[in-house]
């Protein structure tokens, strides 16, 4: 089991999110119903790679496998063992987030919409 590693938070304030960022190595997010979301985004803004599985869908338009984050099987074995690397190799998972960093600085309501009108 989770023997205590592992806290469902609930509902957070603005306060408490960015303190649950600043606090994590990495955010896990693989969507079951939706279709892109603003967490990968969260996560990058606050410099923390993104763990997402090979069916995600629209995360997997930003996170990269071992580039912004890790992309894994969507089974409790490989989603394990990306988490654990992640923990051995937290010099890589800082440089994931800088790079995902690097790609949220990057989306801008202006940068948007050019692309929406392009």
């Amino acid at each position: 089991g989770l023997n205590g590693r592992v806290e469902f938070a609930g509902l957070a304030d603005e306060t408490e999110l960015a303190s649950l960022y600043a606090r994590c190595l990495a955010v896990y997010y693989a969507p079951v119903d939706e279709d892109f979301g603003m967490v990968p985004f969260e996560a990058f803004l606050s410099r923390k790679p993104v763990l997402t599985t090979t069916d995600a869908g629209g995360p997997l338009e930003i996170v990269t496998d071992r580039r912004t984050g890790l992309v894994a099987a969507p089974e409790a074995p490989a989603l394990a063992e990306a988490t654990g690397w992640l923990r051995e190799h937290r010099s890589d998972a800082e440089a994931f987030g800088s790079a995902g960093h690097a790609i949220a600085a990057r989306v801008t309501w202006d940068s948007c919409v050019d692309r929406l009108l392009a």
